[in-house]
């Protein structure tokens, strides 16, 4: 499965209420790991990580 689907769906699950702080740090662990990896470049790693922010902050409301 691709970088993109994943992290898609992993962002997606952080979505539903049930949803930890500890799953939004694996998140970003996983969309760091893709960038070492060189499966997303710098410009998808700003966009998910952007992605990210807006849930976490969404949550933290």
């Amino acid at each position: 499965m691709s970088a993109h689907i994943l992290i898609d769906e992993a962002l997606e699950s952080l979505s539903h209420a049930a949803s930890t702080q500890d799953e939004a740090v694996i998140v970003q662990r996983m969309i760091t790991q893709f960038l070492v990896d060189q499966s997303i470049t710098l410009k998808e790693f700003d966009h998910y990580c952007a992605r990210l922010n807006k849930i976490v902050r969404k949550e933290a409301a």
